[in-house]
């Protein structure tokens, strides 16, 4: 079923006339409509306008200043929020015409657009079919968001990061042919293991370990890299078993990788610490159903307060003020508010005419971001049914790097497989350059490498280059935050990812949104 964009009740003419109406005169809500801001004919604008008229004979509260929230990715979400259940008059104006920002989840009929193409994903109509264009995965310790998916009804699920049935493959290493990451990890632990306890029992770590902690030393190291009782890595089953063994015959250790593939070879792309790291260690989480649904609930608390499809043009100081210059359709107006939290991209936000200050204009043209990029398959679950991989991540050569496997919906007949995951650089760039469909085909290529069913079984191909996304212009900030960018710039404040230590992560923005809020009560005494 389609999903309902929450607010969508609410006009974009209604923007200009309806934070007007928040500086607390009713004169100001008629002069919009003599610009013809409002459109009269509109049952919904006429609601809305006899709303606020009823508002204006009992007199407006404003005690508290008004802030308008500029983006409703994730930080301009959660700063609103929190915004709204202070109190405080606040408003969320949003290009797009959906929340989220990156934070951008594709199902059938959806339509993605770059600056030159637009595609339609054509994903059957299930729950479980849909693509994660941005942001896909939460940490266990990322608090702040998961708080919210608490406080929001918003149910978790676990995300496979880690699955030691995934591949691994290199053109260049192993003949050519994928292996499990169970038998390179496997095989990298035995060796280390086993070169350690060499120069323990040579005596080249005497002045480290004593000879009475040696035993034990060799004992974890035994352990450690399934070695022999001589202290030698022969094979492990960790690593997996020989065919047919294990069923009804005792089971036998699959033959180890060489050494020079797992230790000499300059090509392989995985790296076991990836899954070690602090945010990318299990246990990882997703929500059920599209990691857009943390956008779409805090958007259905603020459904009087979002508005989408409106444009900023130009972000102005008024005195202590602020005067936002916008674009609403083939409308266009100003209005003034006290505050403003300013959640746009960097990539965005810096070329929109501003009167931040030189400090902070050059903050925001220094910020450097990733060019991700990413496609999704709808595919028979092949990867389920043929070669036992239930979530996880494959690893490949770099002109596509990443296979993931859907992490839900296991044994159904269709899943979402996506078929390129690339962080940024050269391959990226590449792929961004490419049409629809060259990247649906360079992804196959590089893909059948690993999975020979590649091409028989895939369809219905879907990819996103954020650097060509209209609104984000590219990914996460690949340069540290800017100290000037977390104050208060008189009445501008900033939020978004770029200027946490989170770059990339949803939990960065709402922290963020956290610090912009913390300035705004210093400076209002609230």
């Amino acid at each position: 079923m389609k999903k309902k964009v929450p607010g969508s009740t609410q006009t974009r003419r209604q923007f200009l006339h309806r934070i007007g109406e928040a500086g607390g005169a009713a004169a100001v809500y008629q002069a919009m409509i003599s610009m013809g801001l409002l459109v009269p004919g509109d049952a919904r604008a006429a609601a809305n306008q006899a709303r606020w008229r009823e508002q204006s004979r009992h007199g407006l509260n404003v005690s508290l200043p008004t802030v308008a929230v500029l983006g409703a990715g994730i930080a301009g979400l959660s700063a609103a929020y929190e915004l709204k259940k202070a109190g405080y008059p606040c408003y969320v104006i949003e290009a797009r015409d959906r929340p989220g920002g990156r934070n951008h989840t594709l199902r059938g009929g959806d339509v993605l657009t770059e600056t030159d193409s637009a595609q339609q994903c054509a994903f059957d109509n299930d729950p479980e079919l849909y693509f994660n264009a941005g942001p896909a995965r939460i940490s266990q310790h990322h608090k702040n968001l998961l708080a919210y998916c608490r406080e929001l009804n918003v149910p978790l699920q676990a995300f496979i990061n880690d699955n030691r049935g995934a591949y691994v493959h290199s053109r260049s290493a192993f003949g050519g042919q994928p292996v499990r990451a169970r038998e390179l990890v496997t095989a990298m632990r035995g060796t280390i293991a086993e070169l350690l306890a060499k120069a323990i029992n040579a005596g080249a770590l005497d002045t480290e370990i004593s000879f009475a902690e040696r035993a034990q030393v060799l004992s974890v190291l035994r352990d450690y890299g399934a070695l022999s009782a001589f202290h030698r890595f022969e094979g492990s089953t960790r690593a997996g078993l020989q065919a047919g063994t294990g069923g009804l015959t005792p089971a036998q250790a699959a033959n180890p990788l060489a050494y020079e593939d797992v230790f000499l070879h300059p090509d392989i792309p995985y790296v076991p610490s990836f899954v070690e790291t602090y945010n990318q260690a299990a246990t990882m989480m997703q929500p059920v159903g599209g990691m857009d649904r943390i956008a779409y609930a805090f958007a259905e608390q603020l459904q009087e307060e979002l508005f989408y499809g409106v444009e900023i043009t130009a972000i102005r100081r008024s005195g202590q003020r602020v005067r936002l210059e916008g674009r609403a359709g083939a409308e266009e107006g100003a209005i003034e508010v006290d505050y403003a939290i300013i959640t746009i991209p960097p990539t965005v936000l810096r070329s929109i005419d501003n009167d931040f200050s030189a400090p902070v204009r050059t903050a925001i043209s220094q910020v450097q971001v990733a060019t991700p990029t990413k496609i999704a398959f709808q595919s028979p679950r092949f990867w389920e049914s043929e070669e036992d991989i239930y979530g996880g991540i494959s690893w490949t050569d770099p002109e596509i790097l990443q296979i993931w496997y859907p992490a839900g919906g296991f044994g159904n007949a269709q899943g979402i497989l996506v078929g390129s995951y690339l962080f940024g650089g050269s391959d990226a760039q590449t792929f961004a350059a490419l049409s629809p469909a060259q990247r649906i085909e360079r992804a196959l290529v590089y893909g059948e490498q690993v999975h020979p069913q590649y091409r028989s079984n895939l369809s219905r191909g879907l990819s996103v280059a954020w650097q060509k996304v209209p609104y984000s212009a590219g990914g996460w900030a690949i340069s540290n935050p800017a100290p000037v960018l977390q104050q208060a710039d008189g009445p501008f404040l900033f939020a978004g990812d770029h200027l946490s230590y989170l770059p990339g992560w949803q939990e960065g923005a709402v922290i963020s949104s956290m610090q912009a809020l913390a300035n705004l009560a210093d400076m209002t005494g609230v």
